[in-house]
């Protein structure tokens, strides 16, 4: 009598212990990554060159573990800072957004007007 009784405990008890094991930590985001390495000559931690869709060249500063970006025209220029509220999530700011696709950025600006950049060297 006493094991039907503790059968039932014994089950809950065994599946709840099945339910808060741990998972493993998820694999780094390329922007996780790339906010602790460089691709510029200057050894800028972070900092990524892109070509756009229209040509011009655009500098990616990944900061905060990724949660981050400063996008610079130039790198003497002041930057547009987006940030996103958990990894793998589009970055927002005052006057765009961006996602982030593989090698390939997506910024679309307040206007609506949408451009697409690749980062160099990845082609």
């Amino acid at each position: 009598m006493k094991v039907r009784r503790t059968l039932p405990a014994l089950i809950l008890v065994v599946g709840l212990a099945a339910c808060s094991e741990s998972k493993p930590p998820a694999p780094p985001t390329e922007q996780q990554i790339h906010s602790s390495d460089s691709a510029v000559v200057t050894g800028e931690m972070g900092r990524h060159p892109y070509r756009c869709s229209d040509g011009e060249q655009l500098f990616v500063d990944y900061k905060d573990d990724g949660l981050q970006i400063d996008l610079r025209r130039s790198i003497s220029e002041p930057p547009m800072t987006l940030t996103a509220p958990a990894q793998g999530l589009q970055y927002v700011g005052e006057t765009a957004t961006a996602t982030f696709k593989g090698s390939q950025l997506t910024i679309v600006e307040g206007e609506g007007r949408t451009r697409t950049c690749e980062r160099e060297g990845t082609r």
